[in-house]
């Protein structure tokens, strides 16, 4: 269940961000951070401590205010790194945003400086503990931005880098904020698929650039959900097309000009759609390139990720279009490499894959056009990618997943995820039954695939899609999307289905080893979507969740499989994932980081003190 808090917009904003800062810092192993209970009160269940990056190992000597980064209350325990208790608490392997309880304080020494708690709070937290917290006081950090700073300062932080990211954090704060001032509606099961895409509050469940937005100024509140669509006449020697992309595109740019009453050179030239954000970007990177007039446009709905756009006159396609602009910590952009794929992978690879085809479906792109600079860097700005969309039955509804892993509506009651709102979960044996569905279903959809082909759908709730019958709410099926995400074994695919299928160079797509593609799938698919979940239903602290998802997972897993001893073992603790900031402070986009994070597969609760813990 979600937090029933409640808070101001401004500090609810905050603390969205920080939240999912924090977190990074800890499950990425950034920080070390310990956890101690207090049984003693019914609403906490107790204090994470997060040291100072000048501390980097296990402390042996007492720990003194100035050594502590900041300190967060949590509704439920942190998972453990490990079972040993130390004179500083229990080591934190992993705190997820909605562990935490809205405010993020530091001891200050000197408490003269102004406080927020007295130090009669902090001896009866800590008397007895390894933490030295002597005439000392708490001090509330009110913005996400004084705690990155704090963090970069002491970390001796290169300036540059930490402006850059001071500003992204910034930007999702401010953007978190306008959310949370003017929440959207929570959809019911009769809505069309772009409310629920267009329904979320929050989005990412752990990223703290999560709403950043980064354009110039003058569009500080530009509408992300209806953006024009513009047109670029270029010559046709300087693209490299895949599929049916000039005929597709000429049906829909001759509409568009012939209301502008302008006539097109189809003979010549292709024109491609470019979102109205890039044409500064084309008109300064592509000279030879000609933009047409403004009248030239059509409106567009924008979908979750913002740069894959649905038009009217163009029903069965959305265009995933080069934005240029930085949301979340990268910039929106399509690479060749995608261009290239995408296509391809459709036509040769999507029918011979291991899918059960009556519970998934995948979105594919058949068409592309990409324009043939020699500077991939450039090209990436000028690329374009038609996705065929999944087209759902008379009684079929379709949402997107991150829609349900929502909270903060306008309609809907406090602490209530969209999930509790549109399914009527509201009861426990409603929510486990819900969840066991889905869980049982996705699983089936998106496990045989990695199994089998070596292929690890990047299944976040951004890609994913549920099918639901409107009338009943049963669930029916996934739709998977956006095949640029995919990390793919060679080898293994080759040898599944028979297709010697090329990679380009260098693509990230392709990994060396099956290893290497198995983190893909466990950070998407559990970290940030199953575990969203299993928490907004209140089946996590309970181990109930978890024991639903081993369940299913191990109907598809073979115990024979590598995938069973990596993590369904109960001998394996640590899995590898993907670390979001630990890429942004090495400035690092297309190279994944992973690091160990618990196995959540193995996760269990444990009594401690009369206090359900986790586990492994």
């Amino acid at each position: 269940m979600a937090s029933t808090t409640i808070l101001n917009p401004r500090d609810n904003a905050s603390f969205a961000v920080s939240s999912r800062l924090l977190s990074c810092f800890v499950t990425e192993r950034i920080l070390l951070a310990y956890y101690i209970p207090t049984p003693e009160m019914r609403s906490i269940a107790g204090t994470i401590i997060i040291l100072s990056p000048s501390i980097s190992s296990h402390p042996e000597r007492r720990i003194a205010a100035k050594d502590v980064y900041c300190l967060v209350s949590l509704r439920n325990p942190p998972v453990f790194l490990d079972g040993h208790s130390t004179k500083y608490g229990r080591r934190v392997g992993l705190v997820d945003p909605l562990d935490m309880l809205p405010g993020v304080v530091e001891p200050i020494s000197n408490p003269d400086r102004g406080s927020d708690l007295p130090i009669e709070i902090i001896s009866r937290y800590f008397r007895g503990t390894g933490f030295d917290f002597s005439n000392c006081s708490l001090r509330e950090i009110r913005d996400p931005r004084t705690l990155w700073n704090k963090f970069a300062e002491a970390a001796s932080f290169e300036q540059q880098m930490k402006e850059v990211i001071g500003k992204e954090l910034d930007s999702s704060f401010y953007h978190q904020y306008l959310a949370y001032v003017n929440p959207p509606r929570c959809p019911s099961l009769d809505a069309s698929p772009m409310e629920f895409e267009q329904s979320l509050v929050a989005g990412h469940p752990t990223h703290p650039m999560h709403r950043a937005r980064l354009i110039p100024s003058g569009l500080k509140d530009y509408d992300w959900y209806q953006p024009i669509v513009r047109f670029a006449q270029v010559a046709k020697n300087q693209l490299d097309i895949q599929g049916d992309f000039p005929a597709i595109m000429a049906a829909l740019v001759t509409e568009a000009a012939r209301r502008a009453n302008i006539t097109l050179d189809h003979d010549r030239f292709i024109y491609v759609p470019v979102h109205e954000l890039q044409i500064s970007n084309i008109a300064k990177m592509f000279p030879t390139t000609r933009i047409l007039p403004d009248a030239v446009s059509t409106k567009a709905y924008a979908q979750s990720s913002i740069r894959t756009v649905n038009v009217a006159e163009l029903p069965t396609f959305a265009l995933k279009l080069a934005v240029g602009v930085k949301i979340s910590s990268s910039l929106r952009t399509i690479s060749h490499f995608t261009a290239d794929f995408g296509p391809r992978f459709s036509r040769d690879i999507v029918p011979r894959l291991a899918i059960d085809r009556d519970i998934l479906a995948v979105e594919l792109e058949p068409h592309s056009a990409v324009h043939r600079h020699k500077n991939p860097e450039v090209q990436k700005h000028f690329t374009v990618v038609l996705r065929q969309e999944y087209k759902p039955a008379a009684d079929e509804t379709i949402i997107v997943c991150a829609a349900l892993l929502e909270c903060g509506h306008s309609n809907t009651a406090p602490g209530v995820s969209a999930v509790e709102h549109i399914f009527g979960l509201d009861t426990e044996s409603k929510r486990i039954q819900f969840l066991d569905r889905y869980i049982e279903l996705s699983a089936k959809a998106l496990v045989p695939t990695l199994v089998s082909n070596g292929v690890a759908f990047e299944a976040h709730a951004q890609n994913l899609l549920v099918r639901v019958n409107k009338y009943t709410g049963t669930l029916l099926g996934f739709v998977i999307r956006d095949l640029g995400g995919l990390r793919i074994h060679p080898a293994t695919l080759r040898q599944s289905t028979g297709v010697d299928f090329q990679f380009l160079p260098e693509h990230v797509v392709a990994a060396g080893t099956l290893e290497e593609v198995y983190p893909k799938f466990y950070h998407t698919y559990v970290h940030n979507h199953i575990s969203r979940l299993v928490r907004l239903l209140g089946l996590h602290a309970n181990g109930i969740g978890w024991d639903i998802l081993r369940k299913h997972m191990s109907t598809v897993v073979p115990t024979a499989h590598p995938l069973w001893k990596l993590w369904l073992s109960p001998e394996s603790k640590l899995v590898e994932s993907k670390c979001l900031m630990r890429m942004r402070m090495q400035d690092s986009y297309r190279n994944n980081v992973y690091n160990p994070y618990p196995n959540m597969f193995q996760f269990r609760p444990e009594t401690i003190d009369g206090r359900r813990h986790a586990s492994l």
